[in-house]
């Protein structure tokens, strides 16, 4: 049915009812009576009951009734008429509590989780000493030195409630930035101040609600004990522990002047902590391993006579980038001593095994290092311009102009709690100077360019509301929103299906032939490489074991660790139930690396050579073709994405057997075993995307 003119798309309302739905009636209930609460402590003056500190004609202590629905007190007062007062009284210390400690507290948890290292360690000691004296009987020694007045009560309230807001906000400003929007606005140029209010704040905002009515409660309950032992607000003031204290006496002969008063405390309390608990409950904190990022230490310059030569056309050169991550065990050397260049209109691939350093080599050229991490040596050159040498504010200009990045899961990639325009718009106004409107169409069209249909309807929804090959055209969109020279894509279409995985690839290299720009790729998977990438470089243990052109690479592949990724590759051609050709043992300790080759261990061709001394990248006979190994292959392997057996021959050898053992009469000597396990199979794991976390954590 066609829509009627002039009406809008409202796609959120589903999800607001099942959102409201999810949250309960216990939730509704506890928010309608701290509503009424509220609004007849706002209003105490204007309702038709007596003064709080008028006495009545009427007998004093007498029961509930229709004239006094609480009774009156031991003076003759109204006893509902006190407990409407004194509400302004508990819920004022309550509230404003609360607010001071969130002024004072969320900006130095913020500042804690977001900085790290010694800004975090002299806050959060500070922050613990705090926590080691009894909040109430601190409150109890500064109201009695003080004196007893609402100022002082609500003072020292919400300088105990401090400690318990920076280790909140702290926390939650942890987990959110090390998501991957908080990285990838960041490679977007912003600056930390942008990224602390417009993605980690909305973020942090349910959880700091959520505490902020539990914090009321328990602020509730310490300010009635303190009426209770009359060190708040003094007579005929009302509050509920001093009506609660002032009925203590005649609890035997009235109790209603303490029932009641109790009764209301009760309530009160109980309706924040279900608030704050239903609320507590929306929130949905994941880690995704990223630390937050801190400022780059200056790398030292080459010595002399080592400077990087750059090459002539070259538009991205990587040389001798090296990265090192301190951990208990030692320094981790997750990117060591790697060089590549990337020329304009071509395809760079970066492949390995998970925990080979391909992803910390992508962030390490952006600089976007996870902290404690630093670069300790190398060059990155943009255009012959050095990059390393830049301050913060520079290389930002860089990361929103010059740079574009694509990361793994599209879902991490984009912050859930904005629209998609709003998050499209952002890199446009702030590096191009685009006005709303301007930043919005500009949006629209790159989302049409992307090929989003609908893309105004798709500009105002959120994410998850998205498909996943949708919300990576929306990530592609944005990398490309500035008119970078080099897009990074970091293993963009794990998370997708097939199908959707080749859409993303031919959008991703239309937009390479259109915009002239480099692209460089990282994958795992060998079929994707070969199908889609001018040159191809080989990653393990953090340094480049094998690179050069792709036909070369793989038809004549010289580096034993790449032929066996190759023969790892399941062929159409295999039979039914083949047994899968694996790799043996796992990839090394890069904070415990062997000595000389680090394939060694898991080599089948291994000499004692490689145990001495670590091979260089030495040239083959292709141009520009380069491997790291003392006895190299020369398999004649085809690409993945061919359907031939994939069983070369060894030239070097007189052997003709299949992969894992192919070649095994090759230079290193006749007889040598594959490794241990099947024969003729290069036992381990198989599939790259799937090697344990622990191997992955080490590497990146």
């Amino acid at each position: 049915m066609p829509r009627p003119p002039g009406r809008r798309d409202r796609p959120d309302r589903p999800e607001h009812r099942g959102l409201l739905r999810r949250l309960g009636p216990a939730f509704w209930l506890a928010a309608g009576w701290l509503a009424l609460v509220v609004a007849v402590a706002a209003a105490a003056d204007l309702l038709p009951l007596p003064g709080y500190d008028e006495t009545l004609a009427g007998p004093p202590r007498s029961g509930p009734s229709a004239e006094h629905p609480f009774g009156t007190d031991a003076l003759g007062r109204d006893l509902l008429s006190r407990v409407a007062h004194g509400a302004r009284v508990s819920l004022g210390v309550g509230v404003g509590a609360i607010l001071l400690g969130l002024a004072a507290g969320a900006p130095l948890g913020v500042l804690a989780g977001y900085r790290r290292r010694r800004t975090d360690a002299v806050i959060m000691g500070a922050n613990d000493v705090a926590l080691a004296f009894p909040a109430m009987v601190f409150a109890l020694a500064v109201v009695a030195f003080a004196g007893a007045s609402l100022v002082n009560v609500l003072a020292v309230l919400g300088v105990l409630s401090v400690p318990a807001w920076i280790r909140l906000v702290r926390g939650t400003t942890l987990v959110f930035a090390e998501r991957e929007f908080v990285t990838a606005a960041r490679a977007l140029g912003a600056r930390d101040r942008s990224v602390l209010w417009r993605e980690i704040a909305p973020n942090v905002a349910l959880p700091a609600a959520s505490y902020a009515f539990v914090g009321m409660a328990v602020t509730i309950v310490a300010e009635g004990g303190l009426a209770f032992l009359g060190l708040s607000v003094q007579a005929p003031t009302p509050t509920w522990g001093g009506l609660i204290n002032e009925g203590r006496p005649v609890m035997e002969t009235a109790p209603h002047a303490v029932l009641l008063p109790s009764l209301v405390m009760f309530l009160t309390v109980l309706s924040a902590n279900l608030v704050g608990d239903r609320l507590r409950a929306l929130t949905d904190v994941r880690q995704s391993g990223l630390e937050p990022v801190r400022r780059r230490p200056a790398v030292p310059l080459p010595a002399p006579g080592q400077a990087h030569r750059i090459e002539e056309g070259a538009l991205l050169q990587v040389a001798g980038l090296r990265t090192h991550l301190p951990t208990p065990r030692g320094t981790v050397r997750a990117v060591d001593g790697v060089s590549f260049t990337v020329r304009r209109g071509r395809t760079l691939a970066i492949v390995g095994e998970s925990g080979s350093g391909k992803s910390m080599l992508i962030r390490s050229v952006l600089g976007l290092v996870p902290g404690p991490g630093a670069l300790r040596g190398g060059r990155v050159y943009l255009d012959g311009r050095d990059l390393t040498g830049l301050s913060p504010e520079q290389m930002r200009r860089v990361l929103g102009t010059r740079f574009g990045a694509v990361f793994q899961d599209p879902m991490t990639a984009l912050n859930p709690v904005r629209r998609i325009g709003v998050q499209l718009a952002e890199p446009l106004r702030v590096h191009l100077g685009l006005d709303a409107k301007a930043a919005r169409a500009r949006g629209t069209e790159l989302l049409a360019s992307v090929g989003v249909p609908e893309p105004a309807r798709v500009m105002r929804r959120y994410p998850h509301q998205l498909s996943g090959g949708m919300r990576q055209r929306v990530t592609i969109a944005m990398a490309l929103s500035c008119g970078p020279d080099v897009l990074f894509a970091d293993e963009p279409t794990t998370a997708l299906d097939v199908t959707v995985q080749d859409q993303v690839l031919r959008l991703i290299r239309r937009q390479r032939e259109e915009r002239r720009m480099a692209v460089v790729l990282v994958s795992h998977d060998l079929s994707v490489v070969a199908e889609w990438a001018d040159e191809v470089v080989v990653m393990y243990a953090g340094k480049v074991v094998e690179r050069g052109p792709t036909a070369a690479l793989f038809e004549r592949t010289r580096m034993p660790y790449t032929e066996a990724l190759l023969a790892a590759v399941p062929k159409l051609t295999d039979p039914a139930h083949h047994p899968l050709r694996l790799i043996a043992g796992r990839p090394p300790d890069l904070a415990d690396p062997p000595a000389g080759c680090s394939f060694r261990p898991r080599c089948p061709y291994a000499r004692e050579r490689c145990a001495a001394e670590e091979p260089p990248l030495l040239p083959a006979e292709t141009p520009g073709h380069l491997y790291a190994c003392w006895y190299p292959r020369d398999t004649g392997v085809r690409a993945p994405a061919d359907t031939g057996s994939g069983t070369g021959t060894n030239s070097d050898s007189d052997s003709d057997s299949d992969v894992g053992g192919r070649g095994l009469d090759g230079p290193c000597g006749p007889g040598r075993p594959a490794a241990a396990g099947r024969p003729g199979d290069l036992s381990g794991p198989n599939d790259l995307s799937d090697l344990d976390e622990g191997a992955d954590s080490r590497g990146r």
